[in-house]
């Protein structure tokens, strides 16, 4: 019955191939389903305006709508990672689906590399063919029928081109017209297809049933002339241009092979289409039979199955059948085409794409099945522009599409993990990118260690110079009666070597991993050990000029000798700088910071000083003690005595002034630990300066020339020995 419906609805067949079709015309489906007061349900029609539920609300299909198939084969192009590619369109009313699938393709990565609206093909298709030939996209989608790529596909192999295609499901593959340079061009390609299965019992019916079953059925006659190529006595003799001259016995032996049960798609249609109109039918007489008010008695109307159409629901092959918005959840098969040794091109399914799966589930492909074209088991490569590295960034090209671009390097100090990345991004804190920018790894906290050489190198001579101001401050203690050390004012000298012995221990707070508490105290104890030191240099400078300038008679400067004025200058100097490092750390205080060398992944943790103000002020005290001591002490280098305290001064001051002036653009110069150790030298230096003029001399006569420890000596009387 639904054979001669479909007959009588269609007025012809198409013989293209053997299984017979019916070609409904859309013009008079959308007449038909546009009435309300008739119930269809279609197993051919994919046209996406039947989707509408408010024009044709009582129309069903058991085909997928044709707007479904853009985001479908944009999932597929994306699995396959092929982003430019070439739509070839020879249905003029589907444009639709070109801009679908532009809109789906860009959401996937993707780009059309060309696209062509074909609408005459006998005046167009060799300029489309070049088009393709020249196209840098190896992959291509053909929206159109079969007879749509011969003509194609002539045009191609007369050119030598060959592409991999992909067919929509409006592609349909027959062996039988295809000839052997179309059937070359396919080899490899992949073809969207409505989903289909097997139907039980469909093939032991075909090969079983005869025309004997059915005497009044015109339509299996003519099925049967056509197989057999023979004639009934109440048929025409001559049908198709085919002339069959052997009356038909009906008796004629018929198996499987006078049908092509191998793309079963239509037929698996047509089942589902009148599986659901018998289930919907019977679920409406079992509503009458058992006396429950659904319908009204025989005759049945049209109309009155369509509440039991929309809410069918049955199972076939583990396939869930059912309406939702008129149409059957979209299943679509992925075949890929392959010729077989002897020639034949045949269709292997290698994956589904179903829609009511789980999201992430719905498109599976069974890769190790595809024969691709050129190297069967290598996947063809269709890109406008190489993926970017990890560690790069795809640039934009001007007035191109966004599959090309170039690739740029991330700059320093960001990273991109993954392949066509469109941005870099910064590290979090604390860590870096490696060398080739594709992740972050932590920094490497650097700092001056006790364990480095250069840091072991400062820390001894810290030690030795340390040691070596104990050792002379024991010696002047030991030999405190002597006249040396009497003449260059005991308490004073006690004094300095001491200051000069703690500042010998200041490196050691600079040394190491810097903490809170080592920042604040670093600099400004530093600077206080530095100021008594100098303090007390400026008071025996003060003391030994005054002492000869007093030793005239009537002179002024004999009320300032004593040690009133050494305590005095030993306490306020100092003093000051007290007050200048308690403002320091009371309004910035220095603290401990990360400085990136250079941007690199080494981080030297280092003090930041808070305030530079300070620290320069800081230092520029200790400049201005010197200077002043260096400018007392040096008019009276020359003062006529054997061993001239205040040249020793005058030296040790201009030692202690060179060192530090050349320590200024030397610590602006370095960078990260070696600030800290070119501030270390210069605290050793200048120190040691001091030190060594101030205290070697006299240690000398102490220890190596005791005749010249005495008085006489030290006034420039020298008396020759016995």
């Amino acid at each position: 019955h639904t054979r001669f419906y479909c007959a009588r609805r269609c007025g012809h067949w198409s013989h293209f191939s053997r299984t017979c079709q019916c070609v409904l015309h859309e013009a008079t489906l959308h007449k038909a389903a546009s009435s309300r007061s008739l119930q269809e349900i279609s197993h051919g029609s994919q046209h996406p305006k039947f989707s509408d539920r408010l024009q044709f609300p009582s129309f069903f299909r058991t085909v997928p709508s044709s707007s479904h198939q853009p985001y479908k084969i944009a999932h597929l192009l994306k699995y396959f990672n092929w982003t430019w590619v070439g739509l070839i369109n020879f249905r003029v009313e589907a444009t639709e689906m070109q801009s679908a699938l532009e809109k789906y393709l860009a959401q996937a990565g993707g780009c059309l590399a060309m696209s062509r609206t074909i609408r005459d093909p006998y005046s167009e298709i060799n300029t489309v063919a070049r088009e393709i030939g020249s196209s840098t996209a190896t992959v291509f989608l053909c929206h159109c029928y079969h007879f749509h790529f011969q003509l194609l596909a002539k045009a191609l192999r007369a050119q030598n081109i060959h592409k991999m295609w992909i067919m929509t499901a409006s592609f349909a593959v027959d062996p039988e017209i295809f000839t052997s340079e179309m059937l070359h061009l396919l080899n490899g390609s992949l073809d969207l297809r409505v989903h289909s299965d097997k139907i039980p019992g469909f093939k032991n019916f075909l090969t079983t049933f005869r025309p004997a079953a059915y005497p009044s059925s015109h339509l299996v006659k003519i099925l049967w002339q056509n197989l057999f190529k023979c004639t009934w006595p109440s048929v025409e003799s001559t049908r198709g241009g085919v002339n069959r001259s052997r009356p038909c016995t009906g008796v004629e032996e018929l198996d499987a092979g006078h049908f092509d049960l191998n793309n079963p798609a239509a037929t698996f249609q047509a089942y589902l289409a009148t599986r659901a109109y018998i289930t919907a039918y019977r679920d409406m007489m079992s509503c009458t039979f058992n006396k429950r008010s659904c319908v009204r008695a025989k005759p049945f109307q049209p109309w009155q199955v369509y509440h039991y159409v929309k809410n069918i629901n049955f199972t076939i092959s583990s396939q869930e059948i059912f309406f939702k918005d008129g149409e059957v959840p979209a299943v679509f098969d992925i075949t890929n085409l392959q010729i077989s040794p002897n020639g034949s091109l045949k269709a292997v399914k290698v994956g589904q794409f179903h829609s009511g799966s789980p999201l992430g589930k719905e498109l599976v492909v069974q890769d190790s099945a595809i024969v691709w074209t050129g190297n069967p088991a290598q996947v063809p490569h269709s890109v406008c522009t190489e993926s970017c590295l990890p560690g790069q960034r795809k640039l934009p090209l001007q007035g191109k599409p966004s599959c090309c671009y170039d690739c740029q390097r991330c700059p320093d100090g960001q990273f991109a993990s993954g392949t066509d990345s469109a941005n870099c991004w910064n590290c979090p804190p604390g860590q870096w990118p490696n060398h080739i920018q594709d992740r972050c790894f932590p920094v490497t906290i650097d700092f001056l260690s006790y364990t480095e050489t250069l840091g072991a190198v400062l820390a001894t001579s810290s030690c030795l110079l340390f040691l070596l101001s104990l050792s002379i401050l024991c010696i002047f203690i030991r030999y405190r009666h002597t006249p040396i050390v009497k003449a260059n004012n005991r308490a004073l000298s006690y004094l300095l070597l001491t200051s000069l012995a703690l500042c010998f221990l200041c490196p050691f707070m600079f040394l190491g991993r810097p903490s809170q508490l080592t920042c604040s105290l670093r600099e400004t104890v530093f600077g206080l050990v530095f100021a008594v030191c100098l303090s007390a240099t400026l008071a025996k400078t003060v003391t030994v000029v005054l002492a000869f300038r007093a030793s005239k008679p009537d002179s002024y400067f004999q009320r300032w000798v004593g040690y009133k004025l050494s305590v005095a200058i030993t306490l306020c100097c100092p003093l000051t700088q007290a007050a200048v490092c308690v403002v320091w750390i009371t309004e910035r205080a220095p603290f401990p910071s990360q400085n990136p060398l250079h941007g690199g992944p080494h981080v030297t943790l280092e003090c930041d000083k808070g305030s530079l103000q300070y620290f320069y002020i800081m230092l520029g005290y200790l400049a201005l003690l010197a200077i002043i001591s260096l400018g007392v002490a040096f008019p009276a280098h020359r003062l006529p005595t054997a061993f001239n305290e205040a040249q020793h001064i005058a030296i040790s001051m201009l030692i202690f002034t060179f060192v530090w002036i050349a320590f200024v653009p030397s610590y602006l110069s370095a960078t990260g630990k070696y600030m800290v150790a070119v501030e270390i030298f210069a605290i050793l230096a200048s120190a040691g300066g001091l030190l060594g003029c101030l205290f070697f001399p006299k240690c000398y006569i102490i220890l190596l020339r005791p005749d010249r420890n005495n008085r006489c000596f030290l006034l420039g009387r020298q008396f020759p020995h016995n």
